[in-house]
């Protein structure tokens, strides 16, 4: 009877011990939260964790987003890396999209092509005068600005700059993830997808936690680690992008390589 006693008082510790972890994420009207909420699921419950996740009814901006985690109001967004970024948010410190996001292929207006298809290393892309547009904070814009490149920063909704895009006006292209191109494409019929150049810089996304959730770290750490080590990331990026990187060709593209800024970036 003792013996059946211990295995019953382990057996019960171990059921109320396994950690129920809620998550309060935003949605996209494009779906592009759609990889990040199911390798956060699928990461923790790998561990034994049970995962519940609530997500926002409207879309958010990456602006409101950030604004949002700062106060609480989400668990955490994903972000490429900066200083402030680290200081100002609980990093988890694991790569999430096996660095497609700085592999940057251009959404253009399709009339646009035959000018870029005469361009073969940065020196001719500065030559061009071509504006890239991006959100105002994004990283992206030391990047450009790091590299002589000509910049639009847009404020507030960076999904704007789809309607924006023009031949000869204030901003001509939109670098997008070669993991986001495909789908955001698809979704702007008017706008083309770029076929000769690939622009790419060593950063990947990761995961921001909001510091009143500070102590859910360590669990999205293990858990986020291991799902790379034991191919989960990869099989999630095949499942929500395999398609997508096959059609845009990397292999195929001119890769023009962008120097990341040498001084600590100012971003928020």
């Amino acid at each position: 009877m003792q013996v059946i006693a211990i295995l019953f008082l382990l057996l019960s510790t171990s059921v109320y011990s396994k950690e129920t972890i809620s998550l309060t994420l935003v949605s996209q009207i494009d779906g592009g939260h759609a990889f990040y909420h199911e390798l956060l699921y699928e990461a923790l419950t790998a561990q034994g964790h049970d995962v519940e996740i609530s997500i926002l009814d409207e879309h958010t901006p990456q602006k409101r987003a950030i604004k949002m985690v700062s106060s609480g109001a989400l668990t955490l967004t994903w972000l490429l890396p900066t200083s402030e970024r680290d200081a100002k948010f609980v990093s988890v410190g694991v790569p999430i999209t096996n660095g497609l996001i700085g592999k940057r292929i251009m959404l253009i207006p399709p009339e646009l092509q035959a000018k870029f298809s005469k361009i073969n290393n940065i020196d001719e892309l500065r030559a061009s005068g071509l504006i890239g547009g991006m959100g105002i904070n994004w990283f992206d814009v030391e990047v450009w600005e790091s590299n002589d490149l000509a910049v639009y920063r847009e404020d507030g909704e960076w999904r704007t700059l789809y309607q924006k895009l023009t031949v000869d006006g204030d901003v001509n292209y939109f670098p997008r993830g070669l993991n986001e191109v495909m789908n955001e494409a698809k979704l702007n019929p008017h706008l083309a997808i770029e076929n000769h150049l690939l622009l790419q810089y060593e950063r990947d996304f990761y995961f921001y936690i909001s510091p009143k959730y500070a102590d859910l770290q360590p669990l999205l750490y293990d858990a986020l680690l291991k799902a790379r080590e034991n191919g989960m990331i990869e099989r999630l990026v095949q499942k929500h992008w395999g398609d997508a990187l096959q059609e845009v060709n990397e292999s195929q593209r001119t890769v023009i390589e962008l120097s990341l800024p040498s001084q600590p970036s100012q971003k928020q």
